[in-house]
């Protein structure tokens, strides 16, 4: 399913993770980024955390260790609560920091450090993960696009604390997101008693619920400025997300959901994120990939490939 080519990124993304110095973006790339098969710079974003602790290094290690060992050299994770730990990046939100926000902040991180740069990223993301990933671009569509491109070369950045850096007002005027891969992602929210509970003492939750003014404002599968191509991956027995929602209805460029394992196993919403082995039963499709069922390689695996492939497989 997917694309593109390198160009010095292990350099961009170094400057980032060791308090960055934000190269200026007043003026926009001549052109932007080709299409391509290929390992980019790949931001890794956790979901949901009641607790807001999230341990960024175990949450994702599977996922890392998975795309190092196949020729991946710039993996870098994205937290966003303040008592994440272990982030190569990391906004100090809380779990009443709307979705939207988080959107924003991580907007302005990619374009700061890649967009304005000419270097186009990946996104692979885990339940509400895959909704803050969506809003970055949909925030730059309707808010940023008709803006001028801000200079940043006066501003620093705490890889620690990027909400603390001095963005200019509203959204970043462009992102290059080639793909985004998304693992039990609530893209058409969750409508259950549980999460309304949540929603009484969560914003987060809030946003996450079946027809929230969030999810309405929210695009289906919107594109940045160089296009971007979407799978959605669920499980029939996620726990959390159904698998229409986790698809968005079906409606993905790429979309799969797992059944059983060749041994009986199955996919929990944690295992979305987690699962690299095994021999999976599947059902798949999408508007750019014809249907079908049978064997299919575990979420992991099929979310590399995504990331990697410039066509659906």
């Amino acid at each position: 399913m997917h694309r593109l080519l390198r160009c010095g990124l292990a350099a961009v993304m170094s400057s980032v993770v060791a308090t960055a110095v934000l190269a200026g973006g007043a003026t926009p790339a001549s052109a932007e980024p080709s299409r391509g098969d290929g390992q980019r710079v790949t931001l890794l974003v956790h979901g949901f955390d009641r607790e807001a602790d999230t341990n960024c290094a175990s949450s994702w290690q599977n996922a890392r260790d998975l795309l190092l060992a196949n020729g991946w050299t710039d993996v870098h994770t994205f937290g966003y609560y303040n008592k994440s730990t272990n982030c190569d990046i990391r906004f100090n939100g809380t779990t009443d920091t709307r979705i939207q926000e988080v959107g924003r902040q991580l907007a302005w991180t990619v374009y700061s450090s890649y967009s304005s740069q000419g270097v186009p990223v990946d996104i692979m993301a885990h339940s509400m993960g895959g909704l803050i990933a969506k809003a970055a671009i949909e925030g730059v569509n309707r808010y940023g696009v008709a803006a001028e491109a801000p200079d940043l070369s006066a501003l620093s950045m705490d890889a620690q604390d990027v909400g603390a850096t001095a963005w200019p007002s509203g959204w970043p005027p462009y992102l290059y997101i080639e793909d985004v891969v998304t693992l039990a992602t609530p893209h058409k929210g969750i409508d259950t008693a549980v999460v309304d509970l949540c929603a009484l003492t969560h914003e987060q939750c809030s946003d996450m619920r079946d027809g929230s003014g969030f999810l309405k404002w929210l695009g289906a599968q919107p594109q940045s400025q160089m296009g971007t191509d979407y799978t959605f991956l669920a499980s029939s027995y996620d726990d959390t997300v159904s698998r229409s929602s986790a698809t968005n209805a079906y409606t993905a460029h790429h979309w799969a959901i797992y059944n059983k394992s060749s041994t009986g196993g199955t996919l929990s919403h944690t295992a979305m994120r987690t699962t690299a082995t095994g021999q999976w039963q599947a059902q798949w499709g999408g508007s750019k990939t014809p249907g079908g069922s049978g064997t299919y390689a575990p979420p992991l695996v099929q979310a590399m490939n995504a990331l990697r492939s410039r066509e659906a497989s």
